[in-house]
């Protein structure tokens, strides 16, 4: 009954020390740098997929796999949004980072996304409903500097 327990007791060694690992393996995955990180000053509320930001600092996020952009209160570190991104560096990747901000009124809706080195990371084809004022809008375009963060 004694020897029973001790192989029994060394398969839970066995598994923990099996499960460590993998958690070790996945913390490590999670921790690898994002592919860019930056920073923007907006001046106006602006409408970002569901969220709206507030006028303020932020810092911008592509993750490493590139599936996604996270925004933060450049202040208190809190995301405040996170949309998906769709890389498409059809156009050339841009030496410049920036937000294209389409402006309808009072509104305004980041309507694209381009990172240095990266190409154009988020784009969104009708930002407001089509009407016959989309000709006008693109015209009322505000282009938001995105400063790289420092490494």
């Amino acid at each position: 009954m004694n020897a029973n327990h001790k192989g029994y007791s060394a398969g839970w060694k066995t598994f923990l020390g099996v499960l460590l690992a993998v958690c070790f393996l996945a913390t490590a995955a999670h921790a690898q740098p994002p592919l860019f990180t930056g920073t923007f000053t907006l001046t106006h509320p602006v409408r970002w997929d569901r969220a709206v930001l507030a006028p303020g600092q932020y810092s911008l996020e592509l993750d490493r796999l590139g599936h996604s952009i996270i925004i933060r209160n450049a202040e208190t570190g809190k995301i405040v949004g996170r949309t998906f991104a769709q890389a498409d560096n059809s156009q050339g990747k841009p030496e410049d980072s920036e937000l294209l901000i389409t402006v309808r009124g009072e509104q305004r809706v980041v309507s694209s996304v381009r990172l240095a080195g990266l190409g154009k990371v988020y784009q969104k084809a009708h930002p407001f409903p089509a009407t016959a004022r989309t000709v006008e809008e693109a015209r009322n375009a505000e282009a938001i500097p995105v400063e790289m963060a420092q490494k």
